[in-house]
C-alpha cells in the first residue's frame, strides 16, 4: 500500500517551499557575507585562513547533512500496511474499546500495533509519530530516523551559524559597510536564532520521547487516558535507554547520527516494556482510537 500522491496540493507543498526559503536565505547570507569575505581576507592573514576554511567545512557539512534527511523524510515512505497482512500471524495488543481487532475503513485493512491512519496521507502508517505539514509527510517506522536527524542538524547548523555570524555582524557596525549587507547580516542572524531556539525545544521533545519509546501519538493518548481513567494503565514500549535509541537511529552507534541504517524490523510488530512480542495473548490487552485524533465511544 504506498503513500497517495494526493497530498501534493498547494496547501501541502507551501510549508516544505517555506522551509527551503528560509534555510536558503540563512544559507545564501552565512556564504555570501560571511564565509567568502572571510577566505578572501585570509589570503594575506593564514590565521583568518584558517578559522574561515573551519567555518566553511563545518557549516558545509551540516547543511548538506540537513539537505539529505530533509530529502529522505521528504520523499521516502513513512512505511504502511502492506496488502497481504495477515492478522492470524499476529497477536494485536491494541484493540477497540470493544475488544475487537482494529480494521481501518478508509484502507480497509487491519491496522497492526502502533500503526495509525494519516487523513492528509490516505494511509494506515506504520508506528505513526505524526504527519509534519514541513516535510509534508507523516513520520512513521521508516523515516523517523531521517526525520530526527533532520531535527539534529538543523539545530547544529543554526546554532553554529548563531555564535560565528557574531563576528560579522559586529564587523558590519564597526568599519565601514553597506547597508544593504549589514541588514542581511542582521537579518541572517536573527533567522538562525529564532529557528535555532525553536527547533531546539522541538529537539528536545523529540528526544525525552525517544528516550520514552514513546511516539507523538502514544504521548497524546497516554495522557488523555491517564486523564479519562487513572486506573487506566497504558501499553507501553519503554525497553531502556540503549533499546529505546536504537528503535529510532538503528542498531549500529556509529551511524547513529547518518542518514542510513534505519532501525531492524517490518513495523509490524514491537516489543514491549516487559520484553516481549505482542504474541502473548495472555496479556492484557490495550485499547486504541480506531482513526487518529478521534476515540471511538465505549458501548
Amino acid at each position: 500500500m504506498e503513500v497517495s500522491t494526493s497530498r501534493t496540493t498547494l496547501a501541502n507543498v507551501l510549508p516544505p517551499i517555506f522551509i527551503c526559503t528560509i534555510v536558503g536565505t540563512i544559507w545564501s547570507i552565512y556564504l555570501g557575507l560571511h564565509l567568502l569575505p572571510m577566505l578572501h581576507l585570509g589570503s594575506s592573514q593564514p590565521t583568518v585562513y584558517s578559522k574561515a576554511l573551519f567555518q566553511t567545512i563545518v557549516s558545509q557539512f551540516f547543511t548538506g547533512m540537513f539537505a539529505i534527511c530533509f530529502a529522505r523524510s521528504l520523499l521516502g515512505s513513512p512505511g504502511s500496511v502492506p496488502d497481504d497482512f495477515a492478522t492470524d500471524l499476529l497477536t494485536m495488543r491494541e484493540v477497540k474499546a470493544t475488544g475487537e481487532k482494529r480494521y481501518c475503513k478508509w484502507c480497509h485493512n487491519y491496522k497492526p500495533d502502533r500503526c495509525h491512519h494519516c487523513r492528509t496521507c490516505q494511509s494506515c502508517i506504520l508506528k505513526m509519530d505524526h504527519h509534519c505539514p514541513w516535510i509534508m509527510n507523516c513520520v512513521g517506522f521508516r523515516n523517523h530516523k531521517y526525520f530526527f536527524l533532520l531535527v539534529v542538524y538543523a539545530v547544529a547548523n543554526c546554532l553554529f551559524i548563531c555564535f560565528t555570524l557574531v563576528e560579522s555582524v559586529q564587523r558590519s557596525v564597526v568599519e565601514e559597510t553597506p547597508s544593504t549587507d549589514r541588514f542581511l547580516l542582521v537579518l541572517g542572524l536573527v533567522l538562525s536564532i529564532i529557528m535555532g531556539f525553536l527547533m531546539s525545544c522541538f529537539l528536545s521533545f523529540h528526544t525525552w520521547l525517544m528516550l520514552k519509546g514513546m511516539s507523538t501519538i502514544e504521548f497524546c493518548e497516554k495522557n488523555l487516558s491517564v486523564a479519562v481513567d487513572k486506573s487506566k494503565a497504558p501499553l507501553s514500549y519503554d525497553r531502556g535507554f540503549m533499546t529505546n535509541i536504537e528503535a529510532v537511529l538503528g542498531p549500529h552507534w556509529y551511524l547513529w547520527f547518518l542518514p542510513t541504517s534505519p532501525p531492524e524490523g517490518n513495523g509490524l510488530q514491537f516489543t514491549s516494556a516487559a520484553g516481549k512480542f505482542e504474541k502473548n495473548s495472555d496479556k492484557k490487552l490495550h485499547s486504541e482510537p480506531e482513526r487518529t485524533g478521534q476515540r471511538e465511544a465505549t458501548p
